[in-house]
């Protein structure tokens, strides 16, 4: 028995469809990759408790011409290390993209430090806006000399995190933008001291 062309074009149609259905269903089968940057709430809830640690030290910029600028009443935050926010702090901070994070010459443009300070504060409002993160986070901010404080801090591994906004002197060699950092692993009732928190532009990161 012969097919009419319109029944070969339907069988063909048909055959394609179920082919692609069949397709489909054994890539829905493969799961997806773990996505390291998603959020788990597990990774953090040690975190949320007071604890008997305490960290204490000094956070300030390098200038061009290489004096230490500090920031009275800058904040400090202190941030429990999970996947979340490796993510964030291996792209945005310790791989950053924004501009120059030392101090700014005398030919750069007013303009140009503005973008500089507009992308560290994009940096940082990504972290702030998460309202999931916030409960696990803790904030200080930093005396005249740069120094601070944490207080009741559980055991685990932090990162120290502080933007200074133009931090500095009337001088243009002794101004300075950018994040400083410190990486921390605390153990439990441990009272860290005389901690450096920088931009890691020299050998004290």
């Amino acid at each position: 028995m012969m097919r009419r062309p319109g029944d070969s074009r339907s069988w063909l149609t048909g055959s394609l469809l179920m082919s692609c259905a069949l397709v489909i269903s054994a890539q829905a089968a493969v799961p997806n990759p773990p996505n390291p940057s998603a959020f788990n709430e597990k990774e953090l809830f040690a975190y949320k408790a007071k604890g008997h640690g305490s960290a204490a030290g000094q956070v300030f910029l390098r200038a061009g011409s290489g004096k230490a600028v500090t920031q009275a009443g800058a904040s400090i935050l202190l941030i429990p290390v999970s996947s979340y926010t490796r993510a964030w702090f291996d792209k945005q901070v310790r791989e950053s993209t924004c501009p120059s994070k030392g101090g700014t010459s005398a030919s750069e443009t007013h303009p140009a430090q503005t973008s500089t300070v507009e992308c560290f504060r994009g940096v940082m409002e990504q972290l702030m806006v998460d309202k999931r993160l916030l409960p696990y986070l803790r904030v200080t901010r930093a005396n005249p000399t740069g120094h601070f404080w944490f207080t009741k801090i559980p055991a685990g591994r932090y990162y120290v995190v502080s933007f200074l906004e133009g931090s500095g002197g009337a001088h243009q060699d002794e101004r300075a933008v950018g994040i400083a950092w410190l990486t921390l692993e605390l153990d439990a009732d441990e009272k860290a001291t005389n901690l450096v928190v920088t931009d890691c532009k020299s050998s004290l990161c």
